[in-house]
């Protein structure tokens, strides 16, 4: 239900900004909680329209790198384990780290000694920093820098977490690990040797002494 309307949000997105983008949709089957579904909408939306406007190149930009024209986003979710992971995934331009760098230097986020010490994913990381954007004019889309500020805020919530990797000239993919539920359940704890056992209350009919 959740990804049922993105492929067209992607088309007029594109369409928005100019430029050739399909997305496909893996694992659209995956359970959520309701809990979980109800909040997860928003960041994606986020990311994908952060994926066509500053992940995605131009048509032109992309033939001149030898590219296809046409951009590709895929969006995955899977189980593992006790989670949900949820991958957004982009074959744009990555993330120039260096232009994240100057910004938040511009922007007086971080000091010159402090931008110095961090390793590349941790400057790439300064992205989800709120009012930090790489466009020098927002658009309708983005450059607001709030947006992935917004979606780190929303995994918060969830009790998740969000994960970044980029390549320069071969993309950025987001990786979202959220809990299966929020669901709170009171349970009584009990130690049986080295183990311990979680019984959910409702299936205690007593406790003895």
């Amino acid at each position: 239900q959740v990804v049922s309307r993105f492929p067209r949000m992607v088309r007029d997105l594109a369409r928005q900004s100019g430029k050739e983008v399909t997305i496909e949709i893996r694992g659209a089957d995956t359970e959520l909680d309701k809990s979980v579904m109800d909040i997860i909408a928003d960041p994606l939306i986020h990311l994908l329209r952060n994926a066509v406007d500053h992940g995605i190149e131009s048509p032109d930009e992309r033939r001149a790198q030898r590219k296809d024209p046409q951009g590709h986003i895929v969006l995955s979710a899977f189980h593992q384990g006790n989670q949900v992971l949820i991958t957004l995934q982009d074959d744009g331009r990555g993330i120039d780290v260096d232009r994240v760098k100057q910004k938040a230097l511009e922007q007086q986020i971080l000091s010159a000694d402090g931008a110095n010490a961090l390793s590349e994913k941790a400057l790439a990381a300064l992205i989800f920093r709120t009012g930090l954007s790489t466009l020098d004019t927002a658009s309708s889309l983005s450059g607001r820098g709030v947006g992935l500020h917004l979606v780190q805020r929303y995994i918060e919530q969830l009790n998740g977490t969000v994960e970044l990797e980029t390549t320069p000239g071969e993309g950025t993919t987001f990786i979202l690990k959220l809990p299966l539920t929020l669901a709170i359940i009171p349970a009584l704890m009990v130690g049986v040797k080295a183990e311990v056992f979680a019984i959910p209350l409702v299936a205690v009919e007593e406790a003895i002494r």
